[in-house]
């Protein structure tokens, strides 16, 4: 779905009884969300706009969302399990310590200064979260974890990585 949103998270589960929601973040090192007056919330594939009420961190990966549309225990069931986006214009007001998953989609990846393919598919769905690279017209999953990442270059649109060995060779 091609947009002018870009994905923050996915909502994991009801926070209360009055309607708040629990929102996993896709991100690394994401300390912050912007100042926000609306996210969105994919429903059958279209862009619902929710207003913000109040929001507050669970922790560094989670954010709990009181939506003024959603006010009971029923309303936030509908939604668990829905993807969460904000505007594309809000993500450019992000620190530039923070990333958005969704972000590296076509970053060529180098391990060991080597160019060694793209990444094509972010999938956030795992309980790990994975960059697909495609390299030499297969895909591999590797995982998206600070200690796999060496260095990003957003200007440039590259991501180095540490590989463990053997990783690449699993099919």
């Amino acid at each position: 779905m091609e947009s002018n949103h870009v994905k923050i998270g996915t909502v994991v589960s009801k926070h209360g009884f009055k309607g708040s929601i629990k929102v996993n973040l896709l991100s690394i090192k994401f300390k912050r969300i912007p100042d926000i007056d609306f996210i969105f919330i994919d429903i059958d594939n279209c862009f619902i706009p929710f207003k913000v009420d109040n929001l507050s961190f669970s922790n560094d990966k989670c954010v709990i969302l009181k939506l003024q549309e959603i006010n009971s225990d029923n309303e936030a069931s509908e939604v668990i399990s829905k993807s969460v986006y904000l505007d594309k214009k809000y993500s450019k007001s992000i620190d530039k310590e923070d990333f958005l998953y969704d972000e590296f989609l076509n970053f060529l990846v180098y391990k060991d200064s080597k160019k060694i393919g793209k990444i094509v598919n972010v999938i956030s769905s795992l309980p790990q979260p994975v960059f697909e690279i495609l390299i030499n017209d297969k895909k591999f999953m590797v995982p998206i974890h600070n200690d796999f990442i060496e260095k990003i270059d957003r200007e440039n649109q590259c991501i180095f990585l540490v590989i463990p060995d053997g990783l690449l060779e699993i099919i």
